[in-house]
């Protein structure tokens, strides 16, 4: 199955086209990932073109378009989600909104891996895997929490783009607690594309219509309203 795949949740930004066949193993793919100072509404459009372009296919050949539908950056997982929305409604193509967190850990298919997201405000998206299966569900939790969560004694890498903050202000001697690789650590749409056949081959795919972006909590802008709104009313 000929799948587009996006990411665009956190500070990188990742497009991919890859066949994947029945055994929801990738058999050939194109891929372009970067992390630099660019909006994601700038790249993200021109990656997946150029993505699609080098695989030597066109629009009309998608299959599925998966897309990590958060949790992550508000503003991210919703250019992520409105640009497969926007692709995906002429030709009528099934949809796929996976979990960032486990499109991260799928990055790391062996061993126990927390994958984590930085939530701003000492806190973090944070989900636990073993061997690719789900432990956890995406949750919103403190530094403590999550520390509470992997430190037991086995030996966990850590991934996104939470992780080395987390190690380096909560954990820096912890030995049993590394963080991935920078090439595992970051998003990949290869990953988002498999857990989006998935997804599609257990009967989770929806019309773009249906399509929807995932918030573990809300965005700040409404956070801070509610704040001075509790504020105003004490203050009465």
């Amino acid at each position: 199955m000929l799948t587009a795949a996006l990411d665009s949740t956190a500070v990188t930004a990742s497009a991919a086209v890859a066949d994947i066949d029945g055994d929801g193993k990738i058999k050939t793919y194109s891929l372009f990932t970067v992390k630099n100072r660019m909006t994601h509404s700038e790249t993200l459009l021109p990656m997946l073109d150029s993505a699609i372009k080098q695989y030597g296919a066109s629009i009309n050949d998608i299959e599925l378009f998966a897309v990590s539908a958060g949790p992550g950056s508000f503003t991210g997982v919703r250019i992520g989600v409105a640009t497969v929305k926007g692709l995906a409604t002429p030709y009528n193509v099934p949809c796929a909104g996976v979990s960032t967190l486990e499109a991260l850990a799928c990055n790391l298919p062996e061993g126990r891996v927390c994958a984590l997201m930085d939530a701003r405000r000492n806190q973090y998206y944070a989900a636990l895997f073993k061997d690719g299966k789900r432990i956890t569900n995406d949750e919103a939790l403190s530094a403590e929490e999550v520390y509470a969560l992997i430190n037991d004694g086995n030996e966990t890498l850590i991934c996104g783009d939470g992780a080395l903050t987390f190690k380096s202000n909560n954990c820096p001697l912890d030995e049993k607690i590394i963080v991935a690789p920078p090439a595992c650590c970051d998003q990949n749409a290869l990953s988002v594309a498999l857990c989006g056949y998935r997804a599609f081959r257990n009967g989770y795919a929806v019309g773009a219509a249906e399509l929807k972006p995932v918030y573990l909590r809300m965005p700040q802008a409404e956070r801070e309203r509610l704040e001075r709104e509790n504020l105003n009313n004490i203050g009465k």
